[in-house]
């Protein structure tokens, strides 16, 4: 490995060149999505996530994931960034009059496990499940808060957290109490 001296981008082309593409790419999905540029690290990931999973002419016919992995990644999972999501609610954290979905945001995919980032705006936070609608022919931006509104929230932690599926015993007395 051969490091490059301080205050020298230009000794590290291909890092700068990706680091340039995949900050072009931010900036489009945070434009598209209506989203605040406070959500750039999410855009990043989601970007990156599915750069990973395309071909590139250097790596042609294989992906970088193939590469890396050895298996060919499926990209069936894919959907729009900034799309509108239903986020369902287990039965154990309703009762029958209250609604069945919380309304989000996409904003990228799990990093552990196979579902979805969505964050929820009325609560300010990012959650990963993989029990979600995600409606593509909605901007969820401009469906939650207008035309011409850009999200405004509070801080939120970009932590994930998983609520609705790390239930366990000692949880569903504190779930029933509230």
């Amino acid at each position: 490995m051969e490091r490059t001296s301080i205050y020298t981008p230009e000794q590290n082309g291909i890092a700068e060149k990706f680091n340039r593409t995949a900050m072009d790419g931010v900036r489009v999905m945070l434009h598209d999505s209506g989203l605040q540029p406070k959500f750039w690290a999410e855009s990043l990931l989601t970007f990156v996530h599915a750069k990973n999973r395309c071909e590139h002419k250097l790596t042609s016919p294989l992906t970088p994931i193939e590469i890396w992995s050895g298996f060919k990644p499926s990209v069936r999972h894919f959907r729009i960034f900034g799309s509108l999501a239903y986020v369902h609610i287990p039965k154990i954290k309703r009762n029958k009059s209250q609604p069945r979905a919380k309304l989000g945001i996409l904003v990228g995919y799990s990093l552990r496990t196979k579902g979805y980032r969505i964050f929820l705006p009325n609560e300010n936070k990012v959650i990963e499940t993989i029990h979600v609608y995600i409606d593509e022919s909605k901007n969820g931006v401009r469906s939650l808060f207008g035309k011409n509104k850009q999200c405004e929230y509070a801080k939120f932690n970009l932590n994930s957290v998983n609520e609705f599926e790390d239930l366990d015993d000692s949880n569903y007395a504190k779930l029933l109490n509230k």
